[in-house]
C-alpha cells in the first residue's frame, strides 16, 4: 500500500478545481460527451484518463455535497470558452464555498473521531486473540501461512511482490489485489504498518496485519481512506527483489 502524499500545489489546484465547478455550474449539450463504453488508444487518452481518475479520487471528500450531473456539465461549460458563469459574483462563490466547505469540514471532524473510537475499540478486543501478536509500535498481527520459516525476508532495500486486500474494521474492502494479480512496492515506501510487517515475513507467507492510524495514513487520511482509520491488510509475500 503505498503513501499517499499530497503537495500544496497539488492541494490548490484540486481546491481551484472545486471552485471552478462551483461557479460554472450547468451545461452545454455537445461540449462534452460522457462514455462508459471506451478504449485508451494513444498517449494522449492515456493521460487524460490519468487526469480524470486523480482528479475523480481527489474529489471523494466532496461526494457527499455534490450534484455530479452539474459537476460534469460544468466541465463541459466550462471547458467552452463561448460560455460565461452562470454565477459570476465572487460574493456569492465565496459564501457558498467558505458554507459548504465548513459543513464538510464539520462532517470530517466527526468521522474521525468515530474512526479513534471504532479504532481503539477494535484494537483492544483484537489483541486478547490468543492468535494475535503485538510489536512494540502497537502494530497487531497473525500468521495465516508461515511459509518456508527459513526463507529470505525483506529489508527496508528491497522491493516486494505481494498480494493483498485491505479492508476497515467493518469489513469493507478498500483496496485488493486480483487473484491472479500481483503488485511490487519498496518496503520502505509504503505506510509504516506494512514496512514493519513485511520485514516479519518470509517469502511464501500469509500474514494479517491489524495496523493502528498512526501506523497507517493517520490524521491526514488519503482518498478512500478517512483520517485516523485503522486498517486491515491480509498480505501474502510472493517474492522479494
Amino acid at each position: 500500500m503505498k503513501k499517499v502524499i499530497l503537495s500544496p500545489i497539488l492541494i490548490s489546484a484540486l481546491l481551484a478545481f472545486a471552485v471552478v465547478g462551483c461557479k460554472v455550474g450547468g451545461g452545454k449539450d455537445g461540449a462534452v460527451s460522457v462514455k462508459k463504453n471506451f478504449e485508451l488508444t494513444s498517449e494522449q487518452d492515456s493521460f487524460s484518463y490519468i487526469i480524470g481518475r486523480d482528479i475523480s479520487s481527489s474529489l471523494q471528500i466532496l461526494l457527499p455535497e455534490i450534484n455530479k450531473d452539474i459537476l460534469f456539465s460544468a466541465i463541459a461549460e466550462g471547458l467552452d470558452t463561448t460560455t460565461k458563469s452562470r454565477i459570476e459574483d465572487d460574493a456569492t462563490v465565496s459564501r457558498i464555498m467558505q458554507t459548504v466547505m465548513m459543513r464538510i469540514s464539520d462532517n470530517m471532524r466527526a468521522k474521525a473521531e468515530s474512526e479513534v473510537e471504532a479504532g481503539v475499540e477494535f484494537l483492544a478486543k483484537n489483541k486478547e486473540r490468543q492468535e494475535v501478536s503485538v510489536t512494540e509500535s502497537g502494530l497487531q498481527y497473525e500468521v495465516l501461512d508461515a511459509g518456508d520459516t527459513q526463507g529470505a525476508k525483506p529489508v527496508d532495500e528491497n522491493i516486494v511482490e505481494v498480494r493483498y486486500t485491505g479492508t476497515f474494521v467493518n469489513g469493507n474492502v478498500f483496496d485488493k489485489t486480483s487473484d491472479t494479480e500481483t503488485r511490487k512496492f519498496p518496503v520502505n515506501g509504503v505506510i509504516a504498518g506494512w514496512t514493519e510487517g513485511l520485514k516479519l515475513m518470509n517469502v511464501g507467507s500469509k500474514y494479517k496485519f491489524y495496523i493502528p492510524s498512526n501506523l497507517a495514513y493517520g490524521s491526514s487520511g488519503r482518498p478512500g481512506v478517512a483520517p485516523n482509520s485503522t486498517l486491515i491488510f491480509e498480505v501474502e509475500l510472493v517474492g522479494i527483489e
